[in-house]
């Protein structure tokens, strides 16, 4: 008669479950980065008033690719460096987890507190008489002048 042994089932690691939730917290942020990403404005020309406008520039923004190169990088190299620094006693693989996580909710944050600036920079800078600011990502614009108008 033989008796097997039957061993506990192993208990994943920590650095396992931070690595799940690294991968699922950087898809939950490029999601989010989009809304942040698509917006338009529709500033009028320079010189319009409530009762004769002149035209508007036509402002679009579609999601950058840069934006999500950028983001999955952090994570990306925050996996790689983590895994190379398991049992290290300083900056172990758990903080470099963390570091990259932290990178990629900052990029996150980034995108929307630029689409906020950008928004508000088109409608001041074609009120100052620049047609076609400096925006970054993926901008397109168009300037449309109405009939009748100069």
């Amino acid at each position: 008669m033989t008796t097997a042994v039957t061993e506990p089932p192993a208990q994943e690691s920590l650095f396992t479950k931070d690595a799940r939730k690294l991968v699922w917290i950087t898809l939950l942020c490029l999601f989010l980065q989009v809304p942040g990403q698509t917006w338009s404005a529709d500033p009028q020309l320079p010189g319009s008033i409530d009762t004769h406008q002149l035209g508007f520039v036509q402002i679009e923004a579609r999601p950058w690719i840069g934006w999500a190169l950028v983001t999955t990088g952090f994570a990306v190299a925050g996996f790689v460096v983590g895994v190379a620094r398991r049992g290290a006693a300083r900056w172990d693989q758990d903080r470099v987890l963390a570091l990259g996580l932290a990178g990629v909710v900052g990029v996150t944050a980034l995108v929307w507190v630029l689409f906020i600036v950008q928004w508000q920079w088109v409608f001041w800078a074609v009120a100052h008489g620049d047609l076609h600011p400096f925006t970054i990502g993926d901008i397109s614009s168009s300037v449309h002048r109405l009939e009748g108008a100069p």
